[in-house]
């Protein structure tokens, strides 16, 4: 498996993590091939290796779920783990090199079996930002939109604490959210040479909501996570 740095951006859908992502880029991160072009709602691009992205997918459909129907446990299949290798050793020679693809933090356990010392950060939403933009996009109710938040962010939660990782919290203030960026990337010793441009908040158009909304897990969650957040 690559020797090199491995930075594994862990999100929800709908929560910053292509922000975060391009950030890295930004910062020197190694990427490859990535869905980069204007796309409806994400006009920088996903930041996702096709490979993992309907790897992942027909991972979780083979354990009975999907983005949106999160099965609870998944076990990889030898297809899986062969294009994961692949993926991995295509990176070899990259230097520091990271993806991201929301569904990770539904099937990480696979990754870290290969790549027991790669660089986990992660990002977050307030919940009804993230329920409200998949209302949006997909048409989810937004109690739909919520059960998602948490089968989510409760395993991000999870790992976090488990393995300590820097997460933020992803805000529609732009100098908030370059701080925020900032600190995290100083966290992680990168040190970018120009200013960070990719996050843009103007792309952000879901207004986040009352707290006093939220049924009781997902606040519990939404607070361990604020917690814990750089």
């Amino acid at each position: 498996m690559s020797d090199t740095t491995c930075y594994i951006v862990l999100g929800m859908h709908r929560s910053g993590t292509s922000a975060l992502t391009g950030t890295l880029l930004e910062a020197g991160v190694y990427l490859g091939r990535v869905l980069d072009q204007s796309i409806q709602r994400n006009p920088k691009g996903l930041q996702e290796p096709p490979a993992v992205l309907y790897m992942q997918e027909d991972l979780l459909k083979v354990n009975g779920g999907s983005w949106n129907e999160p099965p609870e446990h998944v076990e990889w299949r030898p297809l899986h783990t062969a294009v994961r290798d692949l993926f991995i050793e295509s990176r070899r020679d990259a230097g520091p090199w990271g993806f991201k693809d929301p569904r990770t933090l539904l099937t990480l356990e696979g990754w870290l079996d290969v790549l027991p010392a790669a660089q986990p950060l992660g990002i977050f939403r307030h919940p009804l930002a993230v329920a409200r933009s998949l209302e949006s996009r997909n048409g989810f109710p937004v109690e739909k939109g919520l059960d998602l938040w948490l089968a989510y962010n409760s395993r991000l939660l999870d790992w976090q604490t488990r393995l300590g990782f820097p997460v933020i919290q992803c805000v529609r203030d732009n100098a908030v959210m370059q701080a925020k960026l900032a600190a995290l990337l100083a966290a992680l010793g990168l040190a970018p040479d120009r200013p960070l441009e990719f996050f843009d908040t103007s792309l952000q158009t879901v207004d986040e909501g009352d707290d006093a909304e939220l049924p009781a897990r997902v606040r519990e969650v939404w607070d361990g996570l604020l917690e814990r957040a750089l």
